[in-house]
């Protein structure tokens, strides 16, 4: 695991949650993305990403311990970034059918690290099951390391496929540890009939400042 996460950037471990957490999860969040779509269209207001719903969460929320303090968490933060880490944010990410696909990005393009510590471990959950078809993350192997923007390719720009690419699929309640600020990574498009739900846990070291 820890070679994967050093090597590849990511680490997927499937089905760590209990079905029942997971079922209770799934039913409050689905109900939170239902409130937001319909306060969103009644306001008339823009999506910050287009058929996407994103919310906070409040990490302090007893509803979402589970997400919140899995020892797996800090044993990982404590190996990529170092001793002290904390979790400092909690996030809804829920894309729509026919919405989701975003391009290939490392969250702190300017300014992430392409060596050492990790700037920020982010661990997203699979509330949903990943398929293929419900907009699955998908992360570049190894790309951490570089420190290019995806964007700039011109063989395999951003937004479109990239020969590297490996979409992660993964039962309900998996656990997806990732280099977020460096990874290329980003969302696909979900053609299934329902929202797919995510939430991620942000964890950083005594000295970071709160992850978006």
């Amino acid at each position: 695991q820890r070679r994967s996460l050093a090597e590849d950037g990511y680490l997927l471990v499937p089905s760590l949650l209990p079905a029942d957490a997971v079922a209770a999860l799934a039913a409050r969040l689905d109900e939170l993305a239902r409130a937001i779509i319909a306060e969103t269209d009644a306001a008339g207001e823009q999506w910050e990403e287009a058929g996407v719903v994103r919310m906070r969460l409040d990490p302090a929320d007893p509803g979402y311990a589970l997400l919140v303090g899995q020892p797996l968490l800090f044993s990982a933060a404590d190996t990529v970034i170092g001793p002290g880490c904390r979790v400092d944010g909690l996030s809804l990410r829920a894309p729509l059918p026919g919405c989701g696909h975003q391009g290939l990005h490392p969250d702190f393009f300017p300014g992430h690290s392409t060596s050492g510590p990790w700037q920020v471990l982010a661990a997203m959950w699979c509330i949903t099951g990943f398929t293929r078809d419900n907009g699955p993350l998908r992360v570049i192997p190894g790309s951490h390391h570089s420190a290019h923007d995806p964007a700039d390719d011109m063989e395999f720009p951003g937004m479109g496929p990239h020969p590297d690419e490996v979409r992660l699929i993964a039962p309900a309640g998996s656990l997806i540890l990732f280099n977020s600020a460096s990874l290329w990574h980003s969302g696909t498009l979900n053609y299934s009939p329902a929202p797919r739900l995510a939430v991620t846990t942000y964890l950083s070291g005594p000295a970071m400042a709160p992850s978006a």
